[in-house]
Formats: C-alpha cells, sequence, structure tokens
C-alpha cells in the first residue's frame, strides 16, 4: 500500500500550495491527498498514515476515524496548539511540530516590535502626518530609553527565544529568561529566573513560549501587577498566552508604556468588543512574524521532511541511509 501524507485543512483562503511538499513526498513514494472540503477531509481520514493540521481543531472527534496505528500528526506551525494534545496522547498518537523553519523570521520581528514600541513609532507616524510635526516637544511625557542598561525578559527560550536573546544583546540590551521546561538555555548571558523575578525585573518582555495548559492567560491581571511601569511588551507567539482585558488594563494605568502584537487571543480581533483597538501606543501585525522568502521555502520543506521522519519510524518508508537526509 502507497503511505498517505494527508492535508487535513488546507490553507486555500490564502492561496497557499503545497507542491513543494508533494514533489517531496512523492521522491519517497509517499501520496499527498490535499482535499477541497472539510468533508472530503474527514472521509480520507481512515486511509492516512500522517495528518498534516494547520488550524484545527484536530481531537478525539476526528482522531476516532484515524487507522490503527497511524504513524503520526504534523502541526502546520511552530506552536502546537491547533492539536489537543492530551487526546493524541491518550490514543499513542506521536505529535511533531516544525521548530526550525521561521526561527530568524519570528525573532526579526520580535525585535522590531520591541524596537517600535520602545521609540513609540507608531505614535511618531502619525503625528508626522498631521499637522503637528514638531511632536518633539512631548519627549520627555513618552518614556523613550536606550536600549543600553535595559533588561529584557523573555519567556520561553526555545529557539526562538535564544534567537531573540542574541539579536536584543546586539542592541544593548541585559537579557534573562524564565522557561520551566529546561534546567539550562545554554547561553551564559541569558540566565534563567523565576516568572516573578523576570517581570519585577524586566523593561521589556518579549513572549516566544509555546500556548499550552500551562501559558494560557499567563500574563494576567495578577502578573501584570508585578510588572515595573512602563513596561515594554512584545508578542510574537500566541495570542492565548495574555488576557487582553488584562493587558488593556495594564495600558491604561501605565503599567504597559507600549506593546506590540503580532498574535491575538482571536484573529482577527472582534472590532466591536476589541478591548486593545483604542491605544496609540499599540503596534499590531497581522500574524506575519513567521514571513519572510526564507521561512516560505523552509516551512514546506520541513514539512515535508518531518512527514517523512514520523512514516520512516513507523516502518511506512525505509530508513535513510546513514550520512544523508
Amino acid at each position: 500500500m502507497t503511505p498517505t501524507a494527508l492535508v487535513y485543512d488546507p490553507m486555500f483562503h490564502l492561496g497557499w500550495s503545497y507542491d513543494v511538499e508533494e514533489a517531496i513526498l512523492a521522491e519517497q513514494g509517499v501520496r499527498l491527498v490535499v482535499p477541497e472540503s472539510r468533508d472530503e477531509a474527514l472521509a480520507a481520514l481512515p486511509e492516512a498514515d500522517v495528518v498534516i493540521v494547520d488550524a484545527g481543531p484536530f481531537g478525539y472527534e476526528q482522531m476516532v476515524h484515524l487507522k490503527p496505528g497511524v504513524a503520526g500528526l504534523v502541526c502546520y506551525s511552530v506552536g502546537m496548539n491547533q492539536v489537543i494534545l492530551a487526546d493524541a496522547a491518550e490514543r499513542g498518537i506521536p505529535v511533531r511540530n516544525l521548530p526550525n523553519y521561521a526561527t530568524e523570521a519570528v525573532s526579526d520581528h520580535t525585535i522590531t516590535m520591541l524596537v517600535a514600541a520602545n521609540r513609540h513609532v507608531r505614535e511618531f507616524d502619525r503625528l508626522s502626518r498631521g499637522p503637528d510635526w514638531n511632536a518633539r516637544r512631548l519627549w520627555k511625557t513618552l518614556g523613550i530609553r536606550s536600549f543600553g542598561g535595559q533588561t529584557l525578559g523573555i519567556i520561553g527560550a526555545g529557539r526562538i527565544g535564544k534567537r531573540v536573546a542574541a539579536k536584543a544583546r546586539g542592541l544593548g540590551y541585559r537579557t534573562i529568561a524564565n522557561d520551566p521546561f529546561i534546567e539550562t538555555t545554554g547561553d551564559p548571558d541569558l540566565p534563567l529566573v523565576s516568572l516573578p523575578e523576570l517581570l519585577s525585573t524586566a523593561d521589556a518582555v518579549a513572549v516566544c513560549c509555546n500556548l499550552n495548559e500551562t501559558s494560557a492567560k499567563l500574563l494576567n491581571a495578577e502578573t501584570f501587577a508585578l510588572m515595573k511601569p512602563g513596561l515594554i511588551l512584545a508578542n510574537c507567539a500566541r495570542g492565548g498566552i495574555i488576557d487582553e482585558h488584562a493587558l488593556a488594563e495594564a495600558m491604561r494605568s501605565g503599567v504597559v508604556a507600549s506593546a506590540g502584537l503580532d498574535v491575538r487571543a482571536k484573529e482577527p480581533p472582534d472590532p466591536n468588543d476589541d478591548p486593545l483597538s483604542h491605544f496609540p501606543s499599540l503596534i499590531q501585525t497581522p500574524h506575519v512574524a513567521w514571513i519572510s522568502e526564507e521561512a516560505f521555502d523552509n516551512y514546506h520543506r520541513e514539512c515535508a521532511e518531518v512527514t517523512l521522519d514520523l512514516l520512516r519510524t513507523a516502518g511506512r518508508i525505509g530508513i535513510l541511509p546513514q550520512g544523508t537526509r
């Protein structure tokens, strides 16, 4: 039987193509199925050896249709919140993500958000387009500081968090991190500290962790209360890590002076019920931190490689000779 990889929820709304994945998989004798509808995807689940999931949710209701001994699920992203991991673990289904494809792009965007928020780029851009060009008189009220001498706290010291730290130090930041899943960062200039210590010490915070049951609404009214007034916040990870109503209150009170968000709890935000929409010091981009020419190519290739690795591990295709990729 020809091994089959199924794209459960293709990103047709983005004009996405799976030609690269299809070609790489075909070289190893694997068929890629890209259904036209959700009904077609559900009907194809019993024949799939690997299922690729973009947005999900993919949980028990979908997993009951999978064949016994399915090779695994691939989260079509760095994050893994589109698959209900507890349901997969209960059924013994391996779940993999794409951890490497956008490390440089997301860390670049996180640094961009930190810089733009610290320098109040959005407010100055708005003022420069109106009659009040001489906005320089406001400088004393904006709290702009040089990067040198500031401490950047990084929540989540994985691949992206470490790259954010390295790039931030190039600007002059001192870096610290919190990550309950590791014992050391392997970087002497990125020591691990407790979350309360990070939040009470940092002048700026970059959110770089996964969204899971331990990080959902990690930044909330209680944790915002630990922060120093005037903090700069950047989140290019997942919107659900921040309680947005608590962030709105922190921005009203001045605890958070400026924020750069590439991700939101609901995407797109509801224009009639968005607690953050009226803050001029909020910079928002539409979940594009992962985008770069290099990341696009890496995205497709890493998806294919992770799919093939699951199939090899399950014995559905041959093992590569040592030293090959």
